[in-house]
């Protein structure tokens, strides 16, 4: 069958928030990296042993500086017939899907990959923590976190599955800058795009067994508000 288009016409205010919110969120985690790198100025040197934590930190938690709500899926995956899979129980899913228990030890080894890989950059590129390369990291990281938006809070399935390109070319983007700076740490980030690109199958292949929904937002009440960015997050999660 062909695309369900819904109802409701396009979401033109969603079209607009979700680059917005993902350059916000660059923006000040940028402020935030230059704010410590005029201290490391100040006191000779941001000390070496706090920059993988700092990338580990934004690794999992990146989300608390966005203006959208990005909750994460439950840990460990979802409740359905006594089995923690990857999807809520309603989801149509692949036979292949990997097992919900799978994916927080899929992200917390990427999660050192990406601390390791920064911490490299960093280290061969003046030790300056706003720098494009690493910059590009934190997009990729902000894009993640508005795609979580749109799939995991918003459920927009079809929007999720045109943004996940997104997710994939920005990992892509952040291995080449590493690479240039220092051949080992896009060798390092690698790993990461070979997991997004079996998640992008996988994200087409959930919106092509739940019903083909429309690949951009319609108005259908599924919008999400916009939040304080550390504030909102903190709220969220009581």
């Amino acid at each position: 069958g062909g695309v369900v288009v819904g109802e409701g016409g396009v979401d033109f205010g969603s079209l607009a928030k979700y680059p917005l919110a993902t350059l916000a969120e660059v923006g000040i985690i940028a402020a935030l990296f230059k704010g410590l790198d005029v201290l490391g100025g100040a006191v000779g040197g941001l000390p070496a042993v706090f920059v993988p934590p700092l990338f580990a930190f934004l690794s999992l938690r990146s989300r608390v500086f966005s203006l959208l709500s990005a909750k994460r899926p439950p840990r460990g995956g979802f409740e359905d017939a006594g089995k923690r899979v990857a999807t809520p129980a309603d989801t149509k899913r692949p036979s292949w899907t990997p097992p919900g228990k799978f994916f927080p030890i899929i992200w917390l080894s990427i999660t050192a990959l990406r601390s390791i890989s920064a911490f490299i950059v960093w280290n061969a590129a003046g030790r300056t923590l706003c720098s494009a390369p690493l910059l590009a990291l934190v997009a990729h990281l902000c894009v993640g976190d508005t795609w979580n938006s749109i799939t995991n809070v918003e459920r927009r399935l079809g929007v999720s599955s045109l943004g996940v390109f997104f997710v994939l070319g920005s990992v892509f983007n952040a291995i080449y800058q590493f690479a240039c700076v220092k051949p080992l740490a896009g060798i390092i980030l690698a790993p990461s795009a070979v997991w997004l690109s079996i998640a992008t199958v996988l994200t087409w292949s959930i919106w092509s067994l739940n019903g083909k929904q429309s690949l951009l937002p319609r108005k259908d009440g599924k919008a999400g508000t916009l939040q304080i960015p550390i504030f909102g997050s903190l709220m969220a999660s009581k």
